[in-house]
């Protein structure tokens, strides 16, 4: 009932147009109506002030729904709230008045006045939720951004080497592409990207950024992933971050996630030098020593025979010519000859979704040629105890997921626990029980298993290493 709850709260964010429209077109027709030529149209008011009680009642409570999904905290979700319901109180006693025409005319400039302000305000912090409470004053001069309340921005650096790392480089990527749903205002799925602190606190599931691993950092495997998959991030086909803009973050988490610290006192590799002097607008301003950065290219023939066996292929980035693989989409099946042509691939794939593909543990023994493979998903199939026996011979698998993988029971405890490079774990919906999960666990303190709410859930993880 719950989720049906939320989705009809989803649809707040087309319904508020409606009042706010008749709201507006009310508020000009009362005022034009006062000029005697005019006077006729005062006849229409009530009708109009009618439509737009009823909508904006309405879509309060499609708003108090969409705020009952617990994504929205904060000043400017409570504003938002409070004069969103006092638009749709105002609206109705508005329409009482109209209901009495010589009262209303009377009343009704200081109504109309009050009526678009309380529009304006009400949108102003919706405006806050989805863009953040920074968006609307970004580019605005000093003395206003002072006015208001604002922080100052921060003066431009002159150079790489005098970049802060975070504050410079990484901050502004993160809430320009992520900030919309990750403020601290609407923490979608617990998280935010608003601070320093609350990048690395993480959400709902845990910490997102393990500092010193990029490669068990699950921030950096979201934005890397297929624009099409589910976990993709930026979702809602929002604009992504760039190849270059990745692979800054990925040196950035490398390097320890620092904070307060200039680039120049960081170890940083000429190629990912020249990115951060391009993406701070210092293309030319990049020390002597950083060589352009050349583009990595994967395999040609390699690529054209993974997408002539039916997959989507991609290159992890622009200096990183790995691949990451994938089927069209779910449910899109997987013969025995697209097997042969993934295991043909060696050490060249490190990122692997084969998910709803119809695959038994066959499959999973010819994945054992995959040296390379760092990140697997292979929910909604049909691997087995076996299955999983064969996948713990892969040397660099850091992440696997088996959701849905009815035949994966207690027996392959063993056998995941000795998968020394396994750092996550999604085992929702398997036969592994609570118990079989407390002994991995036990085995694997270091290991994050993410599992169904009636067998167990954990997510545990190591405790970062301080930010250097």
């Amino acid at each position: 009932m719950h989720d049906f709850l939320y989705f009809l709260g989803r649809f707040h964010v087309l319904a508020l147009h409606l009042p706010i429209g008749i709201i507006l077109v009310a508020v000009v027709l009362d005022w034009v109506a006062r000029r005697e030529r005019y006077r006729a149209l005062a006849a229409v008011a009530p009708f109009l002030w009618g439509a737009a009680a009823l909508s904006a009642v309405v879509t309060v409570v499609l708003g108090y729904l969409h705020f009952a999904e617990g994504a929205f905290t904060g000043l400017a979700a409570n504003a938002h709230r409070f004069f969103g319901t006092t638009v749709a109180v105002a609206s109705v006693l508005i329409y009482w008045l109209s209901r009495r025409p010589a009262l209303y005319r009377r009343v009704n400039v200081v109504t109309g006045v009050a009526a678009v302000a309380l529009v304006a305000v009400t949108g102003h912090f919706g405006g806050d939720l989805t863009h953040g409470s920074t968006f609307l004053w970004e580019y605005a001069p000093g003395p206003l951004r002072a006015l208001v309340g604002v922080e100052q921005r921060r003066p431009a650096p002159a150079s790489v080497a005098a970049a802060d790392a975070y504050l410079d480089v990484v901050q502004p990527m993160l809430v320009r592409r992520c900030g919309g749903c990750h403020n601290s205002d609407k923490l979608e799925s617990g998280f935010s990207v608003a601070t320093y602190e609350s990048t690395l606190k993480g959400g709902d599931s845990g910490r997102v950024i393990q500092p010193g691993k990029s490669d068990s950092s699950e921030l950096y495997r979201r934005i890397r992933l297929d624009p099409d998959d589910e976990e993709f991030m930026p979702a809602e086909h929002k604009t992504p971050l760039t190849a270059a803009q990745v692979e800054i973050v990925r040196w950035w988490i490398d390097a320890g996630a620092p904070h307060g610290v200039t680039v120049g006192e960081i170890k940083v590799e000429p190629a990912v030098e020249t990115l951060i002097a391009a993406e701070l607008g210092l293309g030319g301003a990049a020390p002597a020593s950083a060589a352009t950065a050349q583009p990595a290219s994967a395999d040609p023939a390699l690529v054209e025979q993974l997408y002539a066996a039916g997959f989507l292929v991609r290159q992890v980035s622009q200096t990183d010519a790995s691949l990451a693989v994938s089927v069209y989409s779910p449910g899109s099946r997987v013969g025995d000859d697209q097997v042969a042509a993934l295991a043909a691939a060696g050490d060249q794939v490190v990122e692997l979704n084969l998910q709803d593909a119809g695959l038994g543990d066959s499959v999973a023994e010819s994945l054992g040629k995959l040296t390379g493979l760092a990140r697997l998903r292979l929910s909604r199939n049909e691997i087995t105890d076996r299955g999983i026996a064969a996948l713990a011979r892969l040397p660099r698998l850091e992440r696997l997921n088996v959701y849905a993988n009815a035949g994966v029971t207690d027996a392959s405890v063993d056998a995941l626990a000795s998968i020394a490079s396994l750092r996550q774990l999604d085992v929702w919906q398997t036969g592994l029980t609570a118990q079989g999960i407390a002994r991995l666990q036990q085995r694997r303190p270091d290991l994050a298993v993410q599992a169904a709410a009636e067998s167990v859930i954990t997510d545990v993880l190591p405790p970062p290493a301080a930010p250097r």
